[in-house]
Order: structure tokens, then C-alpha cells, then sequence
């Protein structure tokens, strides 16, 4: 056997090996949800219940809706946006403001995505600037947190009527209408990041800045985009989330960061950018959502259930990056 035809063989095994490593990685995640449920469904009480499923799903679907527009921050190579709890809270005032005083549920929405808006562009281009976006959203998180204590007094924002709880009590043939939205929001923002110049130019920025940069893509412009993108998710998943509680305070929601960062890296997104879907990171926060009610309903304790999450986003997102690496290679 000549020493091509070797080089060749070797080039065919390893290209086989990558190909059965991403195979596992892509599908790693869903079939673990498929096995939780079989093994939930059989071993804890209440479980298989259309309830169950219902409030999963109603879960889900706010760590979803912004896990999806997260995901085009970390796949621009801008890790993640860690003042997302203080976003949610600032723009749910808005929302019941604006609902109570036009009336309108749908004008409240469009304020809520507004000011959702001007936050996430501005913490974008200040990124833009060449600033780490981990301290740029911390510090954001801190002065919106700060700025939602000063207009509200510190007080609780209610609604004066339910029909501001409207987007999160309707519902189609049992099913809630945010599970409908977090469909939409799922498929558009795939879509954007997947099949259009602003998805590239985010891909390219997060894959090789440098290369990026040479191609003629602006930092600057795509940072802003990917935050614009998280943004508008995160107006939406705001009025959501108030619609459930039908009050805000600025305190309120202390979990979403954390949930909607792990949903993201349980989704299989690369840190470092370039590699990653809406798709996944969605899924993820379906897998946090299932792992969250099955300790609810077996009675575990808060800060158990904090635990054991926290260990379950570890070991994934570790197995995780090592077969990304080994498919690499």
C-alpha cells in the first residue's frame, strides 16, 4: 500500500470519526429529554399529567424565547448578556404601565419591546466598542435594576385588571398561547441566524473576528444586531412573564439569568461564538424546565434543586465541549 493511499484511508477514518461525534453531540440532548420523561413518567407521582406537561411547557417557553435571542450574542463571540433578569423586570413596568393607561394589552407589549430595545442597543454598542460584555452587562444589569428601584419607588407595579394577564391565560384547544409564541420567536430568530446576511455576518464574527473583519464586517453593526435580536426576545418574554404574576417588582425574577445562560450552554452553543442554533438553545430550556418540575413535584428544596441543576449544567456543557473538540480534530 503506497503511503497515499494510507494518507487517504487515515483522512477517510477520521473524517468518519468527526462525523459520528457530531452525530452524538446533536443528538445527545434531545434523547436525554426523551429518557427523563420515560424515566419521570414511571418513577414520579403526577408526573404524566396533561397539567405537568402544561406547566412545563408555560416554563419553558420564557427561558426559551430569550435563551433563542441569547443565542445570537454567543454566537457573535460576545458570551452572554448577564443583566437579563433586570432587562425582564424593567420592561414588564413598562408593560403594565402602558397596558393600564392605553388600555391596550398591545400597546403595553410594543412599550415592553421598546424598552427592551433601547437597553439592549445600548449595552451593544457600548460593546461595540471593543469593552468586555460581561462587565458592560453586569454593570447595565446593575443600573437598570437601580433605575426600575427609582421609578417604582421600590414598590410592586400591579395590574388593575386581568386582562393585562391575558397573553399568558389564553390558550388553544388546553395549550398555553406562550408555547405558540416561543414556537414563532424560535422559528424566526432560526431563521435570521441561519438564513440571512445578518446570521453570516454573526456566525463569521464569533467563528474568527479577525477574518471577519477583513471580509468587511463591522463589528460594531453585528454586535448591535445580536443584541437587537436578544432584545426584542426579551421584551417578548417579559410580558409573559408579568402576564403570569400580573406584578412586578424590582427584585422579581432572580432566576431567568441563570436559567436562560444554562439553557444556552446545555443547547450545545460554543462559548467562544461561531457555533450554535436557536433550535438548541431552546431545547435546553425545555431540559431545564422538565429537571426543574420533577424536583418540584418530588418535594426536593430550593436550594437542592439550585444544586443539582447547577452540577446537571456542568457535566453536560463539559461533555459537551469535549466532543465539540473531538470532533474537530
Amino acid at each position: 500500500m503506497t503511503t497515499t493511499q494510507e494518507t487517504a484511508i487515515g483522512f477517510q477514518e477520521r473524517a468518519g470519526f468527526r462525523k459520528t461525534v457530531n452525530g452524538v453531540r446533536n443528538s445527545a440532548l434531545p434523547i436525554l429529554i426523551v429518557l427523563v420523561y420515560i424515566v419521570a413518567s414511571i418513577s414520579v407521582s403526577k408526573f404524566a399529567t396533561f397539567d405537568t406537561i402544561r406547566a412545563i411547557l408555560l416554563a419553558a417557553s420564557i427561558t426559551g424565547i430569550i435563551a433563542a435571542g441569547m443565542t445570537a450574542i454567543t454566537l457573535s463571540g460576545n458570551l452572554f448578556s448577564l443583566g437579563v433578569t433586570a432587562s425582564v423586570v424593567f420592561s414588564g413596568v413598562f408593560y403594565i404601565w402602558t397596558a393600564t393607561a392605553t388600555g391596550s394589552i398591545f400597546m403595553g407589549a410594543l412599550a415592553a419591546i421598546l424598552a427592551a430595545l433601547v437597553i439592549g442597543v445600548g449595552q451593544g454598542f457600548i460593546v461595540g466598542l471593543g469593552l468586555n460584555p460581561v462587565v458592560v452587562t453586569l454593570a447595565a444589569g446593575a443600573i437598570i435594576y437601580g433605575s426600575t428601584a427609582m421609578m417604582t419607588g421600590g414598590e410592586v407595579v400591579a395590574a388593575d385588571s386581568g386582562e393585562v394577564g391575558r397573553f399568558a391565560t389564553f390558550d388553544v384547544v388546553g395549550i398555553p398561547l406562550p408555547v405558540f409564541i416561543l414556537i414563532a420567536i424560535t422559528a424566526v430568530t432560526w431563521f435570521v441566524t441561519e438564513r440571512t446576511t445578518i446570521g453570516r455576518d454573526i456566525h463569521l464574527l464569533g467563528s474568527n473576528k479577525d477574518t471577519a473583519g477583513n471580509s468587511g464586517i463591522s463589528f460594531m453593526g453585528t454586535t448591535i444586531w445580536a443584541f437587537v435580536i436578544f432584545s426584542v426576545c426579551t421584551g417578548v418574554a417579559a410580558v409573559i412573564q408579568v402576564s403570569q404574576t400580573l406584578q412586578v417588582q424590582a427584585d422579581n425574577f432572580p432566576e431567568v439569568t441563570l436559567n436562560v445562560v444554562a439553557a444556552v450552554l446545555i443547547g450545545g452553543t460554543a462559548v467562544t461564538g461561531g457555533d450554535g442554533s436557536p433550535i438548541k438553545s431552546v431545547i435546553g430550556a425545555l431540559f431545564i424546565a422538565t429537571i426543574t418540575q420533577i424536583m418540584v413535584l418530588a418535594g426536593v428544596p430550593q436550594g437542592t434543586r439550585f444544586f443539582v441543576l447547577g452540577l446537571v449544567v456542568v457535566v453536560l456543557v463539559v461533555t459537551l465541549h469535549l466532543l465539540r473538540r473531538a470532533g474537530s480534530r
